[in-house]
């Protein structure tokens, strides 16, 4: 397509899930507890909820401070997405905007599907059932143009052996190119807990990238629910401090050392915290990584370089100085449609009017950097 003379790969576009998503691909002995839809077919906004298990998802959304903090993201609902709203963000409408944006390649994540997991101490043959039945539904979505529309499969951390079982089969028989994980903690466990291992050595064995990406809320533990009636802080603060927590524990926790070929994404969180995060992180274990149960072999900025990518918001200009500090090899770019706060359907062209990055760094970016990220 050749956008302004550069190929695009969109490292982290979004879907809308349909309203009986669950109920048409669910396990029939899990549809009594799938998850439930409640609102208007036709809305994307977050008055819409689902109900799991007897709770309401987004999280605390049905509480008075949560439901007033949120009011301000129905105004951002505009024309912009119209059409594909009337035609319930289906795979064509999905295209579409590909097209209207000059996007060759989409890998695709999740917006609500991550929502109805978000919760501690899930059953975890439900949480297996609920992100298999999206992974599925995932698939036929993207099978309207497999060579543009590619898988990113959301993985039941509540049970780390049927996640290491939905990572093989999405890779093997779905051709996903990621396994999604949320940025948060689930059942209070860090990302570097032994528990984890059996699913680091199965994505590097399938040649598959670790992808965190968070949520604004969960019924878990979750920077977010510091800030429940104020939205802004709250989705300030969630997706780039919980990601720099992410970074910070599979690098000191050992689990790059361990598993030298996996990659690793920490998407939706910008990336201009990455030279002082990664510096920090230098020092802490210059001073006291002797005594770190992890021996680490390498600094964290080399790990981070040889394994690790974040993501550039279209209007980051302020990325241009993680460039001038750590080069770039590790950053992809992210639209984030059809979520409210995206600059579709001007996404690419405000990132590409930058001068801050030169024309080598924007091609990188755009395409090279997401090809290695996800093996495309």
């Amino acid at each position: 397509m050749a956008k302004g003379g550069f190929k695009v790969a969109d490292s982290d576009m979004h879907v809308m899930e349909p309203h009986d998503l669950w109920q048409r691909y669910i396990a029939p002995e899990f549809r009594g507890r799938a998850p439930v839809f409640e609102g208007d077919p036709l809305s994307q906004g977050f008055a819409n909820r689902w109900r799991v298990e007897g709770r309401v998802f987004p999280a605390h959304s049905e509480t008075k401070a949560r439901t007033e903090s949120l009011a301000g993201r129905h105004d951002l609902i505009t024309d912009r997405f119209a059409e594909a709203r009337a035609r319930r963000f289906d795979a064509p409408s999905q295209l579409e905007a590909l097209e209207v944006e000059g996007i060759d390649v989409a890998v695709l994540f999740r917006t609500f599907g991550a929502h109805v997991i978000a919760l501690d101490g899930m059953d975890g043959d439900l949480a297996a059932a609920i992100c298999r039945a999206f992974n599925d539904w995932l698939a036929d979505f993207c099978a309207a143009d497999p060579s543009r529309l590619r898988v990113a499969a959301q993985m039941p951390m509540q049970d780390v052996d049927k996640a290491v079982s939905e990572a093989r089969r999405v890779v093997k028989d779905l051709g996903a190119a990621a396994l999604v994980l949320p940025s948060n903690p689930v059942n209070r466990r860090p990302w570097y807990d032994p528990y984890y291992e059996g699913l680091w050595a199965e994505a590097e064995a399938l040649n598959v990238p670790i992808c965190f990406h968070g949520i604004h809320g969960a019924y878990q533990q979750h920077i977010g629910n510091r800030f429940l009636d104020s939205f802004v802080v709250a989705h300030a603060a969630t997706h780039p401090m919980e990601l720099m927590m992410d970074l910070a524990g599979m690098i000191c926790g050992g689990v790059l050392e361990r598993h030298p070929n996996l990659r690793v994404g920490f998407l939706e969180g910008n990336c201009s915290w990455l030279p002082w995060w990664l510096w920090r992180l230098d020092e802490e274990c210059e001073k006291f990584g002797p005594w770190e149960s992890a021996k680490l072999s390498c600094r964290p900025t080399d790990y981070f370089k040889r394994q690790g990518f974040a993501s550039v918001d279209v209007d980051e200009g302020l990325a241009s100085h993680t460039v001038d500090i750590l080069g770039d090899d590790n950053l992809v770019l992210s639209t984030d449609y059809p979520h409210h706060d995206s600059s579709y359907p001007h996404a690419l062209d405000i990132f590409l009017d930058m001068d801050e990055f030169s024309r080598e760094s924007k091609r990188k970016i755009l395409w090279d950097n997401c090809v290695r990220l996800y093996n495309l």
